[in-house]
Formats: C-alpha cells, sequence, structure tokens
C-alpha cells in the first residue's frame, strides 16, 4: 500500500531538489549553515573568464568586423542576467532562508486544520512539481540543443561552429586542439548557465507562486468565518477569526514586500537583459550566421513572458484579495470587527505588485509593450539594411 505524504513533507522534498540544483553552483543558500565555497568561486571564476575572453574577442576583431560586438553582445546579456541572479541571491541568503521556513510552516500548520486545507495545500504541492518539472525539461532541452547544435553540423556537414560566441585566447579556433579547448569552456559555461538559472528562477517561482495561492487559504478562512456566523452571530470565537484573517492578510502584504526586496536587482536585470539579448540576436540573425541563435531567441522570449506572466497573476491575486475583503458579510459583524475589516479594506487599496526596477509592473502588459519596442526596432533595421 503507497504511503500517502503529508504536504508538509511533499513541499521539503521540492525544496530539496531547488538546493541540489544551487548547491551545484556553490549557492545553497537556504542552507542553514551556507558559506561561500570553492564551488562559488569556481563559478565566479568562470563568469570572470567570460567577461575578459569576450573583452579579448571585440578588441581582437572589431577593427575588421564590427558585428563581432553583436556576437559578443548577445551571450553576454545572458551571462550578465546570470551574474546578477548569483549576486542577489549571497546578498540576502537569511531572507531567504527565513521565506522557505515560513512557508514550510504553513504547510505544517494548515495541513491538520480540516480536509479542505489539507487539500489546497496538496494543489500548492502538485503545481510547483509540474513547475519544478517543466522548467527542468525546458533548461535540459534548451541546453543540449545548444550544445549539440554545432556537434551535429561538424559531424554532417564538417563546419566548424562555436557553441557560444566566445573564444579562449591563446586557441586557435581553426585548429583541431582550438577548437575543442574553445568548445569545452564553452560547453562548462552552458552548463553553469543552466543550473545556475534553473536554481534561481525556481527560488522566484517558488515564493511569487506561494504568494498568489495566499489568496486560497484566505478564501478559506472567510469561509470558516461565515459558517460560525450563520451558525451564532454572537460566537466569541469571531473576533479572534477576524484578527487571524486580517493577520493573514498583513502576512500576504509583507511576504511579497520581501520578494519585491530580494528579486528587486533579479528581476530587473532578467528583463532588461533578455530585452537586449533578444535584439543582439535578432540582429545576428539578419546579418550572419550563428547555429544557436534560433534557439537562443527562443529561450529569450520564454524568459521574458514567463517571468511577466507570473507577474500578472500576482496582480491578479492582489484583486481577488480586494474582492474577497468586500465579500465579507461585514454587516453582521459588532463595531470592533467592522472596524477591523475596514482598516484591512484599506490596506488592500494599495496592491503590493512585482515591479521592474521599481518602474514598470512585472506583468504580461508590459511584455508585449517590449515586444512591440523589438519589432520597431528590427523593422527598422531591416529597412535600412535593404536600402
Amino acid at each position: 500500500m503507497q504511503t500517502k505524504h503529508r504536504p508538509s513533507e511533499i513541499y521539503h522534498k521540492i525544496l530539496s531538489v531547488i538546493c541540489f540544483s544551487s548547491r551545484l553552483i556553490g549557492a545553497d543558500i537556504v542552507s542553514k549553515d551556507f558559506k561561500i565555497n570553492s564551488k562559488t568561486f569556481i563559478v565566479m571564476g568562470f563568469i570572470v573568464a567570460y567577461y575578459l575572453f569576450s573583452v579579448h574577442m571585440i578588441s581582437k576583431y572589431v577593427a575588421t568586423d564590427w558585428t563581432v560586438l553583436l556576437d559578443v553582445f548577445s551571450p553576454v546579456s545572458c551571462t550578465t542576467q546570470g551574474l546578477v541572479k548569483f549576486v542577489s541571491a549571497l546578498m540576502y541568503p537569511k531572507l531567504y532562508r527565513q521565506l522557505s521556513l515560513e512557508l514550510l510552516d504553513i504547510y505544517e500548520k494548515y495541513e491538520v486544520m480540516g480536509k479542505k486545507y489539507e487539500l489546497k495545500l496538496l494543489e500548492w504541492n502538485r503545481s510547483m512539481k509540474k513547475i519544478l518539472i517543466v522548467c527542468g525539461i525546458v533548461y535540459s532541452l534548451t541546453s543540449l540543443l545548444i550544445l549539440c547544435t554545432p556537434l551535429v553540423l561538424y559531424i554532417f556537414k564538417g563546419e566548424r561552429h562555436l557553441i557560444l560566441l566566445c573564444q579562449v585566447p591563446g586557441f586557435d579556433v581553426t585548429t583541431s586542439h582550438g577548437y575543442m579547448v574553445n568548445n569545452a569552456f564553452n560547453t562548462a559555461c552552458v552548463l553553469i548557465a543552466a543550473f545556475g538559472l534553473y536554481a534561481g528562477d525556481l527560488y522566484l517561482l517558488l515564493f511569487l507562486t506561494h504568494s498568489i495561492f495566499f489568496n486560497d487559504i484566505f478564501t478559506l478562512k472567510v469561509s470558516d468565518l461565515h459558517e460560525v456566523m450563520q451558525q451564532n452571530g454572537k460566537d466569541k470565537r469571531i473576533t479572534k477569526m477576524v484578527d487571524d484573517i486580517v493577520e493573514w492578510h498583513q502576512y500576504y502584504l509583507a511576504f511579497n514586500d520581501n520578494c519585491n526586496l530580494i528579486f528587486f536587482w533579479t528581476i530587473s536585470a532578467h528583463i532588461i537583459c533578455t530585452t537586449l539579448g533578444i535584439l543582439s540576436t535578432l540582429l545576428i540573425i539578419m546579418l550572419k550566421d550563428w547555429p544557436g541563435a534560433y534557439v537562443y531567441l527562443f529561450v529569450c522570449f520564454l524568459w521574458l513572458y514567463m517571468y511577466c506572466i507570473l507577474g500578472t497573476r500576482v496582480e491578479i491575486c492582489n484583486d481577488q484579495f480586494c474582492r474577497g475583503i468586500y465579500d465579507i458579510n461585514w454587516y453582521g459583524l459588532d463595531v470592533r470587527n467592522q472596524n477591523t475589516i475596514r482598516l484591512m479594506l484599506m490596506q488592500s487599496q494599495a496592491p503590493r505588485n512585482i515591479t521592474i526596477a521599481g518602474v514598470e509592473p512585472l506583468s504580461v502588459s508590459t511584455a508585449l509593450k517590449i515586444t512591440r519596442t523589438i519589432y520597431s526596432l528590427v523593422m527598422m533595421v531591416l529597412r535600412f539594411q535593404n536600402k
């Protein structure tokens, strides 16, 4: 007979998968005894080396071919994104751990409060497991495509293409040895980027997805309040339940504030670098040849809309919280509890949306604006090119 796992146990397993991915790049920030270690320095070393090799490549070829700037800039935008996410995580390890443990406490608290709460927590588990699997498949497939495309072209056509448009100084790509060394370095960079970006994205998805599901618990709490009010409008438990609903809403606002804090640079760098990466990759496709460009372009658009869709879901959740507060049968409460609901309603009028650099909301509408801007710029370049 299969043992039924509690929601808190499933959440702990999901968190352990995220921790494993981050541990591979030396950034297991949720670990209680986390310290910067040799893996951390190795990853930082590869990032610094990639920047230096890119600068060397520009200085070597820019005089004869200015499009080398595009060759370098496109992957560097992804490297910059990864660097910002990496450093940002190292800046707030205690807060990452705090939020992770708070979510575990929520699971342990509400899984024993009744069947409907347990079912809702299991729904959260299923959503997170799907996100883990889908993200893992996407990163695995795109990494394999980027790594295998030059190999396939070499085997079937005899063409030598670099995995990334970056050359290691002192190793000529026209020689067999130099070609192998350059692609070995590029392979290491792709693998580090895959695990690093996967872990970084999962932390963001873990926290923001649960931020969305807080509304489900809120709805269940309000439903419990209405049941007690229907049975006995003078029940002494009502005040305690109202206070608990208010505390839950305040925690939700504080949780979103913490997410905005720890993901401020992560989200800002992600959107900006992804946009610039799309632009430079499109220009590479129009002006020259890079076999991995189409895969990288697909990944960039996927990154852009994945984050923005998540931001939109948080916006929707804020609206749902506000409507849920309006739906509370406040007229059946005493004056003290009515005033408490009123204060909570006032707080909900200033929603804690996730923002990009504190300027634009992280939403699908913002992603569409970026896409339209990219389209306009690309069309302008095409017109100049045709002239």
